[in-house]
């Protein structure tokens, strides 16, 4: 059952490393690795979140957006929905995260960090962060790239379908609909050979 929450903003800033709006949210449902969620804005809007991080009750958010951060900057409680999409499981001895930016990094953040509280080796390639592990290959491989670059990924890997509109996170709009895939509740992440063919 899909669970909608107000959650208090505890505190937001910009993070000037990342150039990024960060806010900390008392949420009380702990997302699992690869899933989003929701901030809903009644009769107004969703919008669909990657978790940056989730530790002690305090839900971590990235907003890229401007216009966002300010709607949310003088809020003292949002709504939450979530958590949704399809968890990844970390049942792995390495993680390689690929990035093409320091905003897709972010989403794929959380796993990563996941994975190193398991005891899990992790490393991360991230062209505009500057990050080069010399690692190419992992148990895991998962990436968060514009969807110009997925054919340059491991067919074997995880991209994280982020340019689709995730409008309801349930799979009812259909508005996400994606190469015969449903992201919002059949990702985020997908295995790129699904969605590029295999070579």
């Amino acid at each position: 059952m899909i669970k909608m929450t107000y959650a208090e903003i505890l505190s937001y800033h910009f993070n000037e490393r990342f150039n990024i709006y960060e806010f900390n949210l008392k949420y009380g449902i702990k997302p699992l690795p690869g899933q989003f969620v929701n901030i809903v804005f009644p009769n107004e809007k969703e919008v669909p979140l990657s978790v940056g991080d989730y530790k002690d009750g305090i839900l971590t958010l990235y907003v890229e957006s401007e216009k966002l951060a300010k709607e949310l900057e003088y809020k003292r409680r949002v709504i939450v929905k979530g958590p949704l999409g399809k968890a990844l499981q970390l049942n792995v001895k390495s993680i390689l995260g690929i990035a093409k930016t320091t905003y897709n990094y972010l989403e794929i953040s959380y796993v990563l960090k996941e994975g190193e509280r398991k005891g899990i080796k992790t490393y991360l390639n991230c062209e505009e962060c500057g990050i080069n592990s010399g690692v190419n290959d992992a148990d895991l491989i998962i990436a968060s790239v514009p969807e110009t670059d997925v054919n340059r990924l491991p067919h074997k890997a995880l991209v994280y379908v982020r340019w689709v509109k995730m409008n309801c996170g349930l799979g009812v709009c259909g508005v996400c609909a994606y190469k015969g895939f449903l992201p919002c509740i059949e990702g985020p992440f997908i295995e790129v050979s699904k969605i590029v063919g295999k070579g």
